[in-house]
């Protein structure tokens, strides 16, 4: 279910944005679960339902979004997990301060800010999934090695 290797960064993007919604709809409907449903504190559903929908969309866009890397060209995948992680963190991180500002601060309510400060904060794991997350591997025996031959570039 890759991409061909011919699509664009801008199908990359709208692509990496429809595997994004689907992680909206899993954070936003665990986080309405736990907190309006079932009374958990305010951090502690959006730290869970972030992570839940973090883990989503590492495997639509491992599979869908960047799949068209050759598999022996990547780092392996619990690296791609790690580095994914890494991005987003501080995108979660964000995410936490936003949703404070907004529903404490502000008195916007809780499922309204949370799909707020989602949204402000996806640019940012799009940029550095794309530079930094999927970045192919330097090969250990130099570039000119026979054996490494060049990883091709996203057109």
């Amino acid at each position: 279910m890759n991409l061909p290797t011919t699509a664009t960064p801008w199908k990359r993007y709208l692509i990496f944005c429809g595997v994004g919604a689907s992680g909206l709809l899993v954070d936003m409907g665990l986080f309405h679960l736990l907190h309006t449903r079932l009374g958990w504190p305010l951090e502690v559903s959006k730290l869970v339902s972030a992570e839940t929908a973090l883990l989503n969309n590492f495997v639509w866009n491992d599979r869908w979004t960047f799949g068209h890397r050759p598999v022996e060209t990547d780092a392996p995948w619990p690296s791609r997990l790690l580095r994914f992680h890494l991005i987003c963190l501080s995108g979660i991180a964000l995410t936490l301060l936003l949703l404070g500002l907004m529903h404490r601060g502000a008195g916007i309510p809780a499922d309204l800010a949370n799909a707020v400060a989602i949204v402000l904060v996806s640019g940012w794991n799009f940029a550095w999934s794309r530079r930094w997350g999927w970045k192919p591997r330097r090969p250990l025996d130099g570039p000119d090695s026979p054996s490494n031959p060049p990883i091709p570039p996203d057109p």
